[in-house]
């Protein structure tokens, strides 16, 4: 039996509709996975500096990135790249970055995370997935990071994998926790301003082109 091109197509298209909404990929997974590291980490920071406490966070830490770098190499390996994956990968990333800094700064570590440091990263952080899922619901499609905000992650995490261990370097002694939390301060201050004026940027391009006549209101996509 001859199929025609048209429905040939046809499937495709649906074919590739159903893969991108698909949620239990293994991709998908291997970024939930990664929240459940944060219960032996959590009782690792508990101990501090008993029992190797620090030293064994670090190691949970190389794990969850080590799984960071394997979701989105699975997820392309295996065509199951997923708008679910481009949601569920950069939260999670957010969820675990933000309970380290929060197991941190509680008062019954040695050297505490700053808790002003901490708000600040809790602030953009919820700011830019309110920020995104509005832009979804307006636009319809998912704000891929950018780099500035993903070097800007990375900060953070050193910063925090500083406070666990104090790292204070002999070779350059002025080079403290501190002070990395005051350059890290700026980055989150620049890059959620930055964030702020692409999603700006993306709305006014959306209502410049969306449909809209003198006698109704503009049609916001739900």
């Amino acid at each position: 039996i001859a199929i025609k091109p048209e429905a040939r197509s046809s499937n495709v298209i649906r074919g590739l509709s159903s893969n991108t909404q698909r949620f239990l990929t293994l991709a998908n997974v291997i970024s939930l996975a990664r929240l459940l590291l944060l219960f032996p980490l959590f009782a690792f920071l508990r101990h501090g500096e008993r029992e190797h406490g620090n030293a064994w966070a670090l190691v949970i830490m190389g794990i969850a990135l080590l799984s960071d770098m394997l979701d989105g190499l699975v997820a392309r390996r295996l065509k199951q790249v997923s708008e679910w994956g481009k949601v569920l990968d950069p939260v999670a990333d957010k969820i675990w970055i933000n309970f380290l800094g929060l197991f941190l700064v509680m008062p019954w570590r040695e050297h505490p995370l700053p808790w002003q440091f901490y708000s600040l990263m809790l602030l953009r952080d919820v700011a830019i997935v309110l920020g995104a899922y509005y832009a979804y619901r307006r636009v319809g499609t998912v704000m891929p990071s950018n780099m500035f905000g993903k070097v800007t992650m990375v900060a953070e995490a050193v910063t925090l994998i500083a406070y666990t261990v104090y790292w204070q370097p002999e070779f350059a002694s002025w080079l403290r926790p501190e002070l990395l939390v005051w350059i890290v301060t700026v980055m989150i201050i620049a890059s959620g301003l930055a964030y702020a004026l692409r999603l700006r940027e993306l709305l006014t391009e959306h209502s410049r082109h969306a449909p809209c006549t003198d006698s109704s209101p503009l049609k916001i996509s739900s």
